[in-house]
């Protein structure tokens, strides 16, 4: 189990899977694959800018760690 011990913006996560395009366009990317996974979804309606560690482990678990 993949264990992310704090808290990480979500334009940040975005450019670590990501690394070669603008960070705001990672973010539409990532922000596209968390939305057609039905658990991951809720995660791109959340009204703050930074992910819980529980919410990394639950992306890195699903997409795999970038």
């Amino acid at each position: 189990m993949i264990n992310h011990p704090c808290s990480i913006g979500r334009t940040e996560l975005a450019t670590r899977y990501f690394p070669n395009i603008q960070p705001q366009n990672a973010w539409q990317k990532l922000r596209g694959l968390l939305a057609e996974d039905p658990d991951l979804r809720p995660l791109t309606e959340l009204r703050r800018r930074t992910f819980l560690p529980i919410e990394v482990n639950k992306i890195y678990h699903s997409l795999g760690q970038p």
